[in-house]
């Protein structure tokens, strides 16, 4: 695998591969491979050259749609070995941080610590290999950050740690490529700089955004800048998993959180909101047990270290993507010896089964990487998938 990610740093492929498929079921996406090379943990999705269609960005390079026959070099760096990190890129975003009508991209890079990176875009983009970088957060902690509006101002934070504290960034959108301030939600968690699981998302029916990580969640109060918010401790898992998803599942009327229980083991779980202004509490449902057992549709894979929203079958429904990160640790992971899955689960609901979680087998040889793309890459309202991660570059676009 070394040899031929260093003989291939990144060469734009851009050939549609049948996915090899050797669980139960065919692949329901088609699959096109941008690179063999590792250079990138992740991948996102974005209108990078203000066209009208979505590109893929995924470490150094980004991949122009709708075709992604060419791919842009926007920083410079080469493939490294999947033995290792890409420590350049773990996660991006594709916006328009200094309002000059082009989008640029923000990073978030590791060495040692995490940080992020915003690459302007300068005018003649798809010409210049790169790109002016401003690093903005030289310290920051948590495998699982989100770019969300959270003080309500139609302008994105960055939610995640500060010294084992939670909190999010904040830009002066004035001069935004001066360092950004950190806003402290909770004291001391003793967190640990690489805990995973964080979510963002409305749990109380209040219509803020409350901030939710794998011991509980705090509730964001009417002023996002007022102190420290109230904390609701509950464990959704012991180890922590990815990017937790909130939704409302059941479609009751209040949101819902699916989320991985270990991002570098097993399980994966939906909680239904039983919340209310008297108490109530969070009930856990089983989609892939903790241990090593099969869950709904027979399905068992580890890892699953980033999830995200989508609907894949145009049904008005949201479902989710995730699969397994290879090799996050060298091999060294539970399950790690096992095919790089991707799956996307279908949400069904019925008066006879209630909420179902209905596995679809994507791909058998790429699984995920610490974040995983959606978006509709070809207009016919269906969600595709991008895919960053050590066993390539890929797009997965729905059939």
């Amino acid at each position: 695998m070394k040899a031929l990610s260093l003989l291939l740093p990144f060469v734009l492929v851009a050939l549609v591969c049948a996915a090899k498929v050797t669980g139960p079921g065919k692949s329901s996406h088609q699959r096109t491979v941008l690179s063999r090379g590792f250079v990138t943990e992740g991948a996102s999705i974005g209108d990078v050259n203000g066209d009208g269609h979505q590109d893929l960005v995924a470490g150094t390079h980004w991949h122009a749609g709708p075709d992604f026959k060419k791919s842009h070099r926007y920083y410079p760096g080469e493939a490294v070995d999947p033995k290792g990190y890409a420590h350049s890129s773990f996660l991006s975003w594709v916006i328009d941080v200094d309002s000059d009508g082009r989008n640029d991209i923000l990073q978030i890079a590791h060495g040692p610590a995490f940080h992020l990176d915003i690459y302007l875009q300068p005018e003649n983009g798809t010409e210049v290999e790169e790109w002016p970088k401003h690093r903005v957060v030289t310290s920051f902690g948590g495998e699982s950050p989100h770019l969300v509006d959270i003080t309500g101002d139609g302008k994105p934070e960055l939610v995640g740690l500060r010294k084992d504290v939670w909190g999010f960034y904040r830009a002066d959108w004035k001069q935004v490529t001066r360092p950004w301030s950190f806003h402290a939600i909770s004291g001391n968690t003793k967190a640990g700089h690489y805990t995973h699981g964080l979510g963002v998302g409305d749990l109380n029916g209040d219509k803020r955004p409350d901030i939710i990580w794998k011991e509980g969640w705090y509730e964001s109060p009417e002023d996002a800048l007022t102190g420290q918010w109230t904390f609701h401790k509950f464990q959704f898992s012991p180890q922590g998993g990815g990017q937790m998803l909130v939704y409302d599942v059941d479609g009751d009327g209040d949101n819902d959180v699916v989320t991985s229980l270990w991002a570098h083991g097993w399980g994966i779980a939906w909680f239904e909101n039983e919340l209310s202004s008297d108490g109530g509490s969070l009930k856990k449902h089983i989609i892939i047990p903790s241990e090593a057992k099969p869950g709904t549709g027979g399905v068992a894979f580890s890892q699953h270290h980033s999830m995200a929203l989508g609907d894949f079958n145009a049904d008005g429904l949201m479902d989710f993507v995730t699969g397994k990160r290879w090799w996050a640790h060298g091999g060294g992971d539970p399950g790690a010896d096992q095919p790089s899955v991707l799956y996307w689960f279908e949400l069904r609901r019925s008066e006879k089964h209630g909420v179902e979680f209905i596995p679809h087998l994507v791909d058998t040889d790429s699984g995920v990487g610490t974040q995983v793309a959606v978006g509709d890459l070809d207009g016919d309202d269906k969600t595709d998938i991008g895919v960053g991660n050590k066993k390539g570059v890929y797009i997965f676009r729905t059939r």
